[in-house]
């Protein structure tokens, strides 16, 4: 029988050993070395890379005790993940293991256990498409569901009680008068307001212009800005410049940086100050963004321009701010109503 010598040499890469026999052998801390390197390379933010250390340190600390024998992603299954979430919503108890807190017995809050559960899920989705395990695990699990609670939101007269209570006569004092008005006059999240420099003001057009690196959708903003809020800004800031070298507007008496922790200390103390029952209404610098959301609203803004205001990605979370006013849905109802419309006349009282 004649080999024609044009066909070559026999192929032999369906002898060569598999590469999907290797899927899923990736040790588990050498997996999230690689998502997380991953994820630093495409410039997730810091404090998300900060998140993914923490949650992920959870999960390996709870395998080390319930499945010790799990050592490879691949090992990861979705009934591995399911009891993980069964352990975080009815067994693990808030603060267990952390020194400085006090433990309250409570469990985690829904809440918690989506925002871990949402971390594992973007673990798993990466190892299945980088090929270091099958499957996605996560690719069916769902977070569990949670009671929406109706938002406490602050009055007027409570915003007015909060603010009258900062002694303006201190640095301090007016600093946080100062910083109050312009959280409740523009939406802004409170590190976005204490990231604020003297460069991101506009006076002339009224608003603040701010840049991509301080939004969380990375995309330049501009909040407009009241005119009697603007003019509180701007005497912080000269006061800032006759005795500090910075650029921010809201420092310390020493002229470092404001910092969050420092500014929610201080405001539940003017929430205690001005007689607020901080039990029942909750008193914190997102509430003052809560309560410019709902009251644009109320007035007549508009949506899509309230969305773009507070830089929402989705336009579904600024309706999910909005707190209806109950004598303002009254009102509606019975203008549209067609059975209020309808006259109908009042039945006689029926005799005994």
């Amino acid at each position: 029988m004649n080999t024609d010598p044009r066909k070559g040499k026999q192929a032999i890469i369906n002898k060569r050993k598999g590469r999907g026999q290797e899927i899923g052998a990736t040790p588990l801390d050498i997996g999230f070395d690689l998502f997380f390197s991953a994820k630093r390379t495409e410039g997730v933010r810091s404090r998300t890379l900060a998140d993914y250390k923490s949650y992920w340190r959870y999960f390996r600390e709870w395998l080390a005790q319930a499945h010790p024998e799990i050592q490879f992603i691949g090992q990861i299954t979705v009934v591995t993940l399911r009891e993980y979430i069964e352990y975080m919503s009815h067994e693990h108890k808030r603060y267990e293991g952390v020194e400085c807190r006090k433990q309250d017995g409570k469990t985690l809050s829904p809440a918690t256990v989506a925002s871990r559960l949402r971390a594992l899920q973007t673990m798993c989705k990466f190892w299945a498409a980088e090929g270091l395990a099958q499957t996605n695990p996560a690719e069916k699990i769902k977070a569990p569901r949670k009671d929406m609670a109706e938002k406490s939101i602050i009055t007027d007269e409570q915003l007015s009680a909060i603010i009258a209570a900062a002694d303006t006569s201190t640095f301090a004092g007016y600093r946080d008068r100062a910083l109050m008005l312009l959280l409740a006059d523009t939406g802004l999240r409170i590190n976005e307001a204490l990231h604020l420099e003297e460069s991101f003001i506009d006076i002339q057009s009224r608003c603040i212009r701010l840049p991509g690196h301080l939004n969380k959708n990375r995309k330049p903003r501009v909040v407009p800005v009241s005119a009697s809020v603007l003019r509180e800004i701007v005497r912080l800031m000269d006061e800032n410049r006759e005795y500090f070298d910075t650029t921010y507007i809201f420092v310390s008496n020493y002229g470092d940086r404001l910092k969050a922790d420092q500014f929610r200390k201080r405001l539940r103390q003017y929430a205690t100050d001005a007689g607020i029952d901080t039990t029942k209404t909750k008193v914190s610098p997102h509430r003052f963004r809560d309560y410019f959301i709902t009251n644009y609203l109320l007035n007549g803004g508009d949506l899509f321009t309230l969305q773009r205001i507070v830089a929402h990605a989705d336009i579904k979370t600024t309706q999910g701010y909005v707190k209806v006013n109950e004598e303002a849905m009254r009102d509606s109802h019975t203008q549209f109503s067609q059975i209020a419309r309808l006259g109908l006349p009042r039945p006689r009282k029926r005799g005994r």
